[in-house]
Protein backbone atom coordinates (compact mmCIF):
# COMPACT_ATOMS: atom_id res chain seq x y z
CA UNK A 1 0.00 0.00 0.00
CA UNK A 2 1.26 3.51 -0.81
CA UNK A 3 1.80 6.14 1.86
CA UNK A 4 -1.42 7.66 3.15
CA UNK A 5 -1.36 11.46 3.12
CA UNK A 6 -3.87 13.95 4.49
CA UNK A 7 -5.67 14.09 1.13
CA UNK A 8 -6.17 10.29 1.22
CA UNK A 9 -7.94 10.28 4.59
CA UNK A 10 -11.68 9.71 4.25
CA UNK A 11 -13.65 9.94 7.50
CA UNK A 12 -15.49 6.68 8.09
CA UNK A 13 -12.73 4.59 6.49
CA UNK A 14 -11.18 1.89 8.67
CA UNK A 15 -7.63 0.54 8.47
CA UNK A 16 -6.56 -2.79 9.95
CA UNK A 17 -3.23 -4.21 11.12
CA UNK A 18 -2.12 -7.31 12.97
CA UNK A 19 -2.26 -9.75 14.44
CA UNK A 20 0.12 -9.34 17.36
CA UNK A 21 0.38 -12.23 19.83
CA UNK A 22 1.03 -11.21 23.43
CA UNK A 23 4.14 -13.01 24.66
CA UNK A 24 4.36 -13.79 28.38
CA UNK A 25 8.10 -13.09 28.39
CA UNK A 26 7.70 -9.74 26.63
CA UNK A 27 4.76 -8.75 28.84
CA UNK A 28 6.75 -9.55 32.01
CA UNK A 29 9.94 -7.81 30.77
CA UNK A 30 8.01 -4.68 29.90
CA UNK A 31 6.13 -4.74 33.21
CA UNK A 32 9.31 -5.31 35.23
CA UNK A 33 10.84 -2.20 33.67
CA UNK A 34 7.82 0.11 33.51
CA UNK A 35 4.88 -1.10 35.63
CA UNK A 36 5.98 -3.75 38.15
CA UNK A 37 2.62 -4.35 39.82
CA UNK A 38 2.14 -7.93 41.10
CA UNK A 39 -0.64 -8.59 38.54
CA UNK A 40 1.95 -8.03 35.79
CA UNK A 41 5.14 -9.64 37.17
CA UNK A 42 4.33 -12.15 39.94
CA UNK A 43 2.90 -15.36 38.49
CA UNK A 44 1.94 -16.86 41.87
CA UNK A 45 0.11 -13.71 42.94
CA UNK A 46 -1.54 -13.27 39.55
CA UNK A 47 -2.77 -16.90 39.43
CA UNK A 48 -4.95 -16.15 42.47
CA UNK A 49 -6.67 -13.50 40.32
CA UNK A 50 -6.97 -15.26 36.96
CA UNK A 51 -3.38 -14.96 35.72
CA UNK A 52 -0.90 -12.36 34.61
CA UNK A 53 -2.34 -9.29 32.93
CA UNK A 54 -0.72 -6.89 30.49
CA UNK A 55 -0.08 -3.34 31.71
CA UNK A 56 -2.07 -0.65 29.93
CA UNK A 57 1.13 1.07 28.85
CA UNK A 58 2.24 -2.19 27.22
CA UNK A 59 -1.05 -2.35 25.29
CA UNK A 60 -0.48 1.21 24.08
CA UNK A 61 3.01 0.15 22.93
CA UNK A 62 1.53 -2.85 21.06
CA UNK A 63 -0.98 -0.50 19.44
CA UNK A 64 1.85 1.79 18.31
CA UNK A 65 3.82 -1.16 16.92
CA UNK A 66 0.79 -2.11 14.82
CA UNK A 67 0.23 1.52 13.74
CA UNK A 68 3.81 1.53 12.41
CA UNK A 69 2.92 -1.37 10.12
CA UNK A 70 0.43 0.91 8.34
CA UNK A 71 1.59 3.22 5.51
CA UNK A 72 1.66 6.26 7.80
CA UNK A 73 5.26 6.31 9.03
CA UNK A 74 6.42 8.96 6.56
CA UNK A 75 3.26 11.05 6.62
CA UNK A 76 2.27 11.36 10.28
CA UNK A 77 4.37 14.10 11.85
CA UNK A 78 3.22 13.81 15.45
CA UNK A 79 0.39 12.93 17.76
CA UNK A 80 -1.23 16.01 19.24
CA UNK A 81 -2.98 14.06 21.99
CA UNK A 82 -4.93 11.03 23.12
CA UNK A 83 -8.45 11.32 24.47
CA UNK A 84 -10.85 8.85 26.05
CA UNK A 85 -8.23 6.15 26.67
CA UNK A 86 -10.02 3.02 27.89
CA UNK A 87 -8.80 -0.43 28.90
CA UNK A 88 -11.93 -2.56 28.48
CA UNK A 89 -10.75 -5.82 30.03
CA UNK A 90 -7.56 -7.56 31.15
CA UNK A 91 -5.32 -8.93 28.41
CA UNK A 92 -3.37 -12.11 29.06
CA UNK A 93 -0.36 -13.81 27.52
CA UNK A 94 -1.12 -15.81 24.39
CA UNK A 95 -3.91 -13.53 23.18
CA UNK A 96 -3.85 -12.37 19.58
CA UNK A 97 -4.75 -8.72 19.05
CA UNK A 98 -5.49 -6.68 15.93
CA UNK A 99 -5.61 -2.95 15.34
CA UNK A 100 -8.58 -1.10 13.93
CA UNK A 101 -8.21 2.60 13.08
CA UNK A 102 -11.27 4.51 11.94
CA UNK A 103 -10.71 8.03 10.63
CA UNK A 104 -13.32 10.29 12.25
CA UNK A 105 -12.47 13.75 10.93
CA UNK A 106 -9.90 16.03 9.36
CA UNK A 107 -9.14 19.68 8.62
CA UNK A 108 -6.29 21.71 7.13
CA UNK A 109 -3.93 23.35 9.58
CA UNK A 110 -4.50 27.10 9.77
CA UNK A 111 -0.93 27.87 10.86
CA UNK A 112 1.04 25.32 8.78
CA UNK A 113 -0.12 25.11 5.14
CA UNK A 114 1.80 21.86 4.48
CA UNK A 115 -0.10 19.95 7.17
CA UNK A 116 -3.50 18.75 8.20
CA UNK A 117 -5.04 17.63 11.45
CA UNK A 118 -6.65 14.20 11.43
CA UNK A 119 -8.72 12.53 14.14
CA UNK A 120 -9.10 8.79 14.52
CA UNK A 121 -10.58 6.17 16.82
CA UNK A 122 -8.07 3.42 17.57
CA UNK A 123 -8.90 0.02 19.05
CA UNK A 124 -7.00 -3.13 19.84
CA UNK A 125 -9.44 -5.98 19.41
CA UNK A 126 -9.27 -9.60 20.48
CA UNK A 127 -10.03 -12.70 18.40
CA UNK A 128 -13.77 -12.17 18.96
CA UNK A 129 -13.53 -8.60 17.65
CA UNK A 130 -14.08 -7.08 21.10
CA UNK A 131 -12.07 -4.00 22.05
CA UNK A 132 -9.53 -4.46 24.83
CA UNK A 133 -8.11 -0.93 24.38
CA UNK A 134 -9.59 2.10 22.68
CA UNK A 135 -8.83 5.80 22.41
CA UNK A 136 -9.12 8.82 20.19
CA UNK A 137 -5.98 10.34 18.71
CA UNK A 138 -5.42 13.61 16.91
CA UNK A 139 -2.40 13.64 14.60
CA UNK A 140 -0.57 16.16 12.51
CA UNK A 141 -0.20 14.78 8.98
CA UNK A 142 1.68 15.81 5.85
CA UNK A 143 -0.18 16.98 2.77
CA UNK A 144 0.80 15.40 -0.53
CA UNK A 145 -0.03 18.65 -2.33
CA UNK A 146 0.57 21.48 0.17
CA UNK A 147 0.12 24.24 -2.43
CA UNK A 148 -3.31 23.15 -3.61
Amino acid sequence: MDDIYFEDVVPGTTLHAGPYVISEQELMRFAAAWDPMPMHVDKAYAEKHGGLTAPGTYLLAVKLKLVHSLPLRRTVIASIGYDEVRFHRPVRAGESLNLMLEWTGKRRSESKPDRGIVKGRYALVDAAGEAVLSHLDTVLMRLRYPNV
